[in-house]
């Protein structure tokens, strides 16, 4: 820890007593750690699943991608244990909107049903499965494939 010890900490808190608040607030922010961002990075490829609708005889499966503006070489759906499928992205979308996809779902069976989108961009990087991603510690590292639930009645 920068910034000093234990030892330094009881120093500056026995100033404050024989030399005042502000003296001891001055002390107590001179040797605190100070924490400066030293890293730009760029948002890794995520793609979710937000809503399935019926139209008709089929489900529409709707979600979205965020990237960091590399174009998008593909999006693809899985259904269950299914092939990954081409989803339709939004023609209106931008180079750095959330890009919005599409896949029609043909002859959904009754009953429960698991669901997973994944994007690949350009440079042929693939969004990863949560397994890829053991070792990141908090949500904000996550940007691993997202499996729902869904129930087709």
């Amino acid at each position: 820890m920068s910034g000093g010890s234990p030892l330094r900490v009881l120093e500056v808190l026995g100033n404050a007593i024989t030399g005042g608040m502000e003296s001891y607030v001055e002390n107590l922010l001179a040797n605190l750690p100070q924490w400066i961002e030293t890293e730009v990075t760029r948002i890794h490829l995520k793609s979710s699943i937000s809503r399935v609708r019926k139209i008709g005889n089929n489900h529409q499966i709707l979600g979205f991608v965020l990237n960091d503006g590399i174009p998008i070489r593909s999006v693809e759906v899985k259904i269950d244990d299914g092939p990954w499928q081409k989803a339709t992205l939004d023609p209106a979308n931008t180079k750095y909107s959330w890009k919005l996809f599409s896949y029609t779902w043909e002859r959904a069976t009754p009953g429960d049903h698991t669901i997973v989108s994944r994007v690949t961009d350009q440079d042929g990087n693939v969004q990863p499965t949560a397994d890829d991603l053991k070792r990141k510690k908090t949500f904000l590292e996550d940007n691993g494939q997202f499996p729902r639930k869904v129930r087709i009645g």
